[in-house]
């Protein structure tokens, strides 16, 4: 789903003016066409003549606003960086004020019990191993599991006493396939190019890609908060979430901005 674009600040939209000004003027000494432009920096026609009239409905976000001006004096042999920071960029964050309360020393007090048990459990295991054991070779078997047992932190801790309680069941194998490592607390985007496109990649709050890919070209990020994509010809763009379905980005010719996120969290 395409995120909102927001309204400039007054204080935005006069520099956008400055900035697009500024950059038509440029591009008619250079003798540059705004077609021409647009096939250089792989940029829509549209958003290049937005840029130059300050036209903030036909724009995307503020960063994303920067991003274009940045790749648009790059192409016409500027500084793009130093007129990308003039477009001043507001976040709208607010930070979150905690509503716990510090824990008490009396409240820490089961956990202590809870490494009392586990100390407990780990020294049951290991009189059980040294009991049942069949033979010299096993010992090394039993030491592992019971290596394994003692870490409080383990997911499974009942399975190795399976293995010992029962020597002739065996674990399966773990798979070897990709999808089975994808957790539902990350968030996995695999992208194919279906035509070059224009690219802005930010995972988990840091620009991960920023550039022009080839059609054809196959990428994949991972993030465990979200993934946000801004694409300069969605439709050019195939994306698969998790090793889901693939489907396009967005409309061919559309810049489109979408955020991922893990499954147990939302998408916007």
């Amino acid at each position: 789903m395409q995120t909102r674009n927001q309204p400039l600040t007054p204080e935005q939209g006069e520099k956008l003016k400055e900035l697009g000004l500024y950059l038509h003027e440029v591009r008619r000494k250079r003798a540059l066409s705004t077609e021409a432009l647009a096939t250089q920096t792989s940029i829509p026609l549209r958003l290049i003549k937005a840029i130059e009239a300050a036209d903030d409905s036909a724009l995307p976000e503020p960063i994303y606003i920067q991003a274009l001006v940045r790749r648009i004096a790059n192409a016409l042999y500027l500084n793009g960086q130093e007129l990308a920071a003039a477009f001043p960029v507001e976040t709208h964050w607010q930070s979150i004020r905690p509503t716990w309360k510090p824990v008490s020393t009396s409240q820490l007090r089961p956990f202590h019990m809870y490494l009392v048990y586990i100390a407990v459990l780990i020294g049951a295991v290991s009189g059980l191993s040294l009991l049942i054991k069949p033979s010299g070779p096993q010992l090394a078997s039993d030491n592992a599991s019971v290596s394994v047992e003692s870490d409080p932190i383990s997911a499974t801790p009942v399975q190795p006493v399976q293995n010992i309680s029962n020597p002739s069941s065996t674990q399966a194998p773990p798979s070897q396939h990709t999808e089975a490592q994808i957790s539902n607390d990350r968030v996995v985007v695999s992208m194919t190019l279906q035509d070059d496109c224009w690219l802005r990649v930010v995972a988990d709050g840091e620009v991960a890609f920023e550039g022009t890919l080839p059609k054809g070209e196959k990428r994949t990020w991972e993030a465990k908060e979200q993934i946000t994509i801004m694409a300069g010809n969605a439709g050019g763009v195939v994306v698969a979430i998790n090793n889901e379905e693939a489907k396009p980005l967005g409309n061919p010719g559309a810049v489109q901005t979408v955020t991922y996120r893990p499954p147990s969290g939302d998408q916007s």
